[in-house]
């Protein structure tokens, strides 16, 4: 019996996608103004390459993501030539802060209203801290924290998705076990792997229309839905 439902955030709950290319085109808007010498295709290469390394880095356990957010610029202007200081400073502040206020919740998100039977609550990888680009940052500016009862952030733990000890660290806040317990997340690696080894009840969310083609055990989600509104056909 299910006793406990969590959530991804990004791309399950709000939409992080639209939010980020909004931050990318104004900041980079600004950043060609400020350097007209650099050429629209070196920045969007730049920025391809940076983010790249650092992730690798992420994966490879040798950063965290606010080292991650805190470096990209950083690591852009370095691979662009330009100089660091207070201008780097502003356009990382501005990107970070213009993709918070771009976030905005998928209009099906009103099923949260629905599981007042269930203990609920959000899984997510990222930042833990008070920086405006951080999971905590966006859980309250998008008014989700009245509207849980836990929120484990890969950040404060220092487990990442999909490894089953941040699933674990949820449960237990939520006094459940992995088998009481479901997970729903647009992600087949970190979200529908991890909850599957969990001992979770997996399913994803396919925004996209995405076609699955499992291709291990671990990657076939128990439901797949295209509204979070049919999660309470899941239950």
């Amino acid at each position: 019996m299910i006793k406990a439902v969590f959530f991804d955030l990004d791309g399950t709950l709000c939409d992080s996608d639209t939010a980020w290319g909004v931050a990318e085109k104004e900041t980079f808007k600004l950043l060609l103004e400020r350097y007209p010498n650099v050429s629209e295709e070196a920045l969007a290469e730049a920025w391809r390459t940076v983010h790249q390394e650092l992730f690798r880095q992420l994966d490879a356990g040798k950063r965290s993501m606010a080292d991650v957010r805190d470096s990209r610029f950083q690591c852009l202007f370095k691979e662009l030539d330009l100089p660091i200081g207070k201008v780097m400073e502003k356009l990382s502040d501005f990107f970070c802060s213009r993709y918070l206020t771009s976030l905005r919740l998928y209009e099906d998100v009103t099923v949260l209203e629905m599981l007042h039977a269930y203990h609920v609550g959000i899984i997510t990888n990222g930042a833990h801290d008070e920086h405006p680009d951080s999971q905590l940052s966006k859980v309250r500016h998008l008014g989700l924290s009245e509207r849980i009862q836990s929120l484990t952030i890969s950040g404060e733990i220092r487990v990442r998705k999909p490894k089953v000890e941040i699933f674990n660290v949820a449960c237990e806040r939520a006094g459940v076990s992995p088998r009481e317990a479901m997970l729903i997340g647009d992600t087949v690696e970190n979200d529908i792997v991890g909850a599957n080894r969990a001992g979770m009840t997996s399913v994803f969310i396919n925004r996209k229309s995405d076609v699955l083609t499992p291709k291990t055990v671990d990657e076939q989600p128990d439901y797949s839905i295209s509204n979070l509104q049919d999660v309470l056909s899941c239950l």
